[in-house]
């Protein structure tokens, strides 16, 4: 958890909790530096916090960093005014950090997870900011076993895998939490013995909070009916879980290193191989597929991922399922491709002289022709020849459209619709793709041989190479 050579930025709240771990830190000889994010959300009550926590790192003789931000949404007649001040490191650690606070704040109707959402991320945002910027090599966060076993539960009743209820790990990156085992009665305990005294929060007492629900209510209750222990006993269980939880996550990045492709920007997997796997796996290589792909899986459903999940039935190819952060997880015949939802393909028309070359931006591709007099022998299906007298002095090149009609060589003629399914091209593809034609004719189709109206004959004495670069 930590190396001799560590300086760690502590995460400071005021409360008993974040002040032992400061206390315990400098004890121990650990380099360390403290935090603290007022949140503006109790007026007064939050800059006594801020008060508390200059003093406390004053005593030490540590470094102090605070910063104001505010939770609270304006009025729609406030003024106009930054939401969080810049932080700015005390010169001593009583020295106070000028910020501006929020005229006319009311609370953010989104309600509470909403509230402990923003909380978090900007005390994440602040702490990353002060370690990256002051050389800090750890950021120690003060959970306790209470916390660990009040989140395991708010998440298993809220709906959890494993990787849920293990969310509260001691070591995670650069963040580390000394006290993850250490309960709330002993850290007061222990503060008692060092004459220390810590902040109150009232609103943590607030029954209106799932979270102080079960903290005051229902954990209290479950201990005297049904295990005096219930703290150790479910902190153990967290742990548990903790531990395979990290085992299945690494079986997981391995699955998807020796069988996920990279196409682009879209992650692809196979459909024969996970299908496959056993339930439990192929449910995590999903969640894992999505993260790859941009998702933070805040938003994504058990729901969800099930009918990602049936995507691997037969009979599903050309189906999607739409994920929440913009993402699709689309069946491509025995491939199952997780990309950014499409933006449909803008329709496109460009004039190719010949000889000449042009770029078609939306596509990425430049196209090149040139006259020959003698037919090469690299003919394949990016670059092919035309009989030069059958076309006029330039083609056009636009974007596939329902209806067109294609007679290749060597190839039955047919809707270009059903060329493109047999030759297994995926749906999400076919919108963009180039056509070469002359007039209202097509030439040639990208990736397929030329047409047989345009293929060079026998006694044609120039020809026309077309390429796709």
């Amino acid at each position: 958890m930590l190396a001799s050579r560590d300086r760690v930025l502590v995460g400071v709240s005021g409360g008993a909790d974040s002040v032992c771990l400061a206390l315990v830190l400098k004890e121990m000889g650990i380099d360390i530096g403290i935090a603290h994010l007022n949140h503006g959300l109790r007026g007064a009550e939050s800059d006594g916090d801020e008060d508390f926590t200059k003093e406390l790192a004053t005593r030490l003789g540590v470094g102090f960093f605070v910063k104001k931000v505010s939770l609270l949404r304006p009025s729609p007649s406030a003024a106009a005014f930054p939401e969080a001040a810049p932080y700015r490191a005390c010169a001593s650690p009583i020295e106070a950090a000028p910020y501006r606070a929020c005229a006319s704040p009311r609370p953010l109707p989104e309600g509470e997870a909403n509230l402990e959402a923003a909380g978090r991320q900007a005390r994440k945002q602040f702490f990353n900011e002060v370690a990256a910027e002051h050389g800090f090599t750890k950021i120690a966060l003060a959970h306790t076993a209470n916390d660990r076993v009040e989140t395991f539960l708010l998440n298993l009743l809220r709906g959890s895998g494993s990787e849920g209820l293990a969310s509260m790990r001691p070591v995670s990156g650069a963040v580390i939490r000394p006290l993850i085992e250490t309960g709330r009665e002993e850290i007061e305990r222990y503060l008692n013995e060092q004459n220390q005294n810590w902040r109150t929060d009232a609103t943590n007492f607030d029954l209106g909070f799932a979270r102080n629900r079960l903290r005051h209510t229902v954990l209290p209750e479950l201990a005297s009916k049904f295990n005096p222990n219930l703290l150790h006993t479910l902190s153990h269980t967290a742990e548990i879980l903790e531990s395979e939880d990290a085992w299945m996550a690494v079986l997981t990045e391995q699955w998807l290193e020796e069988n996920g492709t990279r196409e682009a920007a879209d992650l692809s997997l196979p459909v024969v191989r996970l299908e496959s796997e056993p339930l439990g796996l192929v449910r995590r290589v999903l969640r894992a597929a999505l993260r790859k792909a941009g998702s933070d899986l805040r938003d994504v459903s058990f729901e969800q991922i099930e009918a990602a999940r049936m995507l691997l039935n037969p009979g599903k190819s050309g189906k999607t399922v739409e994920i929440p952060g913009g993402l699709r997880v689309a069946r491509e015949f025995d491939r199952l491709v997780f990309r950014n939802a499409a933006v449909p393909h803008a329709s496109y028309s460009y004039e190719l002289k010949i000889p000449g070359e042009v770029h078609i931006p939306e596509i990425g591709k430049v196209f090149r022709a040139e006259i020959i007099e003698t037919e090469a022998n690299d003919r394949g299906t990016d670059r092919v020849f035309v009989d030069a007298e059958s076309i006029g002095p330039y083609v056009k090149i636009r974007n596939w459209k329902p209806g067109d009609y294609y007679r290749p060589v060597g190839l039955p003629g047919g809707k270009l619709k059903k060329l493109f399914q047999r030759a297994r091209i995926p749906r999400g593809h076919r919108t963009g793709w180039p056509v070469i034609v002359a007039d209202s004719a097509i030439v040639w189709v990208a990736s397929f041989p030329v047409s047989r109206e345009f293929a060079p004959r026998g006694h044609s004495q120039k020809k026309v190479a077309f390429e796709a670069l």
